[in-house]
């Protein structure tokens, strides 16, 4: 298969995750309003989601090491079509916040699955340039996701958009099954045992390298989606910006994302993951010092809010992309139990910034952004908590 066609199936694949995160971001609050349920009830949705992610790639991770990349992508897929189809007929918010549970759990097996893949393919900077492009493609998935789930919500209800996932799902998965062959030889796959795979997952959170790197993402990310759960309730009915136009003001972000991700790709030809990962975690504390200020502004205009989430919500790509091949290349002999270990701190951690604006919610941007600020220096004190690490990698 060219290697150009397998980058963008499998940038596809993973990018179901953030379509079926953003995508029916412009309509959450008529969610709640035709399922009679309250916002932060809703805004539970994405947080339900990514704690059935994080926890569940712990499992699918080993899972594609014992039984094959493709045996592990092909149940995901399953898990997230049943879940797709669910949220689109649910007639509670209960059903709702179950299928968004199925859909987290489809994702995890695909996202856990997918770097472990393009490990056994690729070696050295040519596996740091596949993952790169890869991650740019998934980029365009919350590029296009809530202008697209905004024009789908305006044209057929909430509804529909699950219905377009489903049939996403559908496609991908069809191709995927005649187009990609499987990664892994059986003499080379490791037995699904619990003794070893409790062996495993101690050496790696008990490494304070791999440990403390996975949690500077886990943080990082739980600012996205701090930005996530909050931004549709205080743009919308705070700022009162159109649904659609929501999604225009969201892919700001994801162009910042992109840009600062190409601008790695181009830069690892000059410099190791790791100093990029300092200048990284630099542009991350700048950020954060900015939200901090502007949280103690109550009313500040919209471009400031926004200026700031571009700032920060930039470096996901970037951060993601080099903690990912710095681990990965130090603990490839067990490719899927470290990609299930990055998986459950980006997005277990992840989930805590959607909790904390649904337990703080209001219509201003002031617990929006104070949260990010939080996230953006728990950042920082886990890559301190980190340290230097191997000299081979710094």
């Amino acid at each position: 298969m060219p290697t150009g066609f397998l980058i963008v199936l499998l940038g596809c694949l993973i990018g179901l995750s953030p379509l079926a995160i953003d995508m029916y971001l412009p309509s959450m609050p008529t969610i709640a309003e035709d399922l009679s349920a309250s916002a932060p009830a809703v805004q539970w949705t994405v947080s339900i989601y990514l704690i059935a992610f994080a926890v569940l790639q712990l499992f699918f991770g080993p899972l594609s090491d014992a039984m094959g990349r493709r045996f592990a992508i092909l149940c995901g897929l399953a898990f997230f079509l049943g879940g797709s189809v669910l949220c689109a007929l649910a007639p509670s918010v209960e059903v709702l916040l179950f299928a968004r549970g199925l859909q987290g759990a489809g994702s995890a097996a695909i996202s856990v699955t997918v770097p472990a893949l393009v490990k056994d393919r690729f070696e050295g900077r040519e596996y740091t340039r596949t993952v790169g492009f890869i991650m740019m493609v998934m980029s365009l998935a919350p590029l296009v996701a809530p202008i697209l789930g905004g024009f789908i919500f305006s044209l057929g209800g909430w509804r529909s958009i699950f219905w377009v996932l489903t049939a996403t799902t559908v496609v991908c998965g069809g191709i995927f099954m005649r187009a990609v062959g499987e990664s892994l030889p059986r003499e080379k796959r490791n037995p699904l045992r619990l003794a070893p795979l409790l062996r495993n997952y101690k050496t790696l959170f008990c490494d304070r390298y791999a440990l403390g790197l996975g949690l500077a993402v886990g943080a990082l990310v739980a600012g996205l989606m701090a930005f996530i759960t909050g931004s549709p309730f205080v743009f919308i009915e705070g700022y009162g910006v159109a649904p659609r136009m929501y999604g225009f003001l969201f892919a700001s972000n994801v162009i910042a994302m992109i840009g600062l991700t190409y601008c790695n790709n181009r830069l690892i030809h000059f410099f190791t993951n790791a100093a990029l990962l300092r200048g990284s975690i630099c542009l991350i504390v700048l950020a954060s010092v900015y939200l901090a200020l502007i949280s103690f502004w109550q009313s500040p205009p919209l471009w400031a809010v926004m200026l700031g989430s571009m700032m920060f919500i930039a470096n996901v790509g970037i951060l993601s992309a080099n903690v990912q091949v710095i681990l990965l290349s130090r603990f490839s002999h067990m490719a899927g139990a470290i990609s299930a270990m990055l998986g459950f701190l980006r997005f277990g951690v992840g989930s805590l910034g959607g909790i904390g604006v649904s337990l703080f919610h209001t219509e201003t941007s002031v617990a929006l952004t104070g949260v990010m600020a939080a996230c953006g220096f728990a950042v920082l004190l886990a890559w301190l908590i980190a340290g230097k690490g191997p000299h081979s990698i710094a």
